[in-house]
């Protein structure tokens, strides 16, 4: 998956109103919020794959010091433009940003961003060796399917609108639990949050671990 063709998704984003709270959902008013996370004046927060900013910035208004990374240009100047100082979002591969970092970060998140789309044999120990003692891992994507739990190929338009073919990592709770405590957590759980009873969609996995 190239830069340009998440650069291409982000364009194809609608433009909407900044949202009035953390979602890690895709609804509105839904599940749980910034209690998953340590927050608050005197933390680091990092966010996974920020896209336009919208949860970042919700972090940053409890006093917390919020970083996100994404790997589209596009996403990250419209997080910059739309929120402006009050967060910090870096251009970069989540990988590739968190190899120098070693204990810097109170709470380490990702709503639907690059957690799923980054092999986790990778990814997960490189977040916990950024977490400080006792800090927090939680991220969210849509459920795996009941033919493909793991990682599958899924296609996504590219620049030209051509079809390209990306690996999202999608495991069941059980699994995703496993994988974290063989990174080095020292606790995890996962659960499939049902979607909205007045909706006939699929539901939401959050993850939950403890450094």
């Amino acid at each position: 998956m190239t830069e340009t063709s998440w650069d291409k998704f982000g364009q194809r984003s609608p433009s909407q109103e900044p949202w009035d709270a953390f979602r890690w959902t895709q609804y509105s008013e839904h599940g749980p919020g910034l209690e998953l996370l340590h927050t608050g004046p005197g933390r680091r927060v990092l966010e996974l794959g920020t896209g336009k900013g919208d949860n970042l910035a919700q972090v940053a208004r409890t006093g917390a010091s919020a970083i996100g990374v994404d790997v589209s240009a596009v996403q990250v100047q419209a997080a910059r433009e739309r929120f402006g100082d009050l967060i910090e979002v870096r251009h970069a591969r989540a990988e590739e940003f968190l190899v120098t970092r070693e204990a810097q970060f109170d709470s380490v998140y990702s709503v639907f961003g690059a957690v799923w789309f980054t092999d986790p044999a990778e990814l997960l120990p490189l977040v916990r060796r950024a977490l400080k003692p006792g800090g927090r891992f939680a991220f969210s994507h849509l459920p795996p399917s009941g033919e493909c739990p793991g990682p599958h190929e899924y296609d996504l338009y590219g620049p030209e609108d051509e079809l390209l073919t990306i690996t999202r990592w999608c495991y069941r709770p059980y699994t995703w639990e496993e994988k974290l405590l063989e990174a080095g957590f020292a606790a995890a759980s996962g659960q499939r949050l049902p979607c909205p009873r007045d909706r006939e969609a699929i539901g939401t996995m959050i993850v939950e671990a403890t450094a």
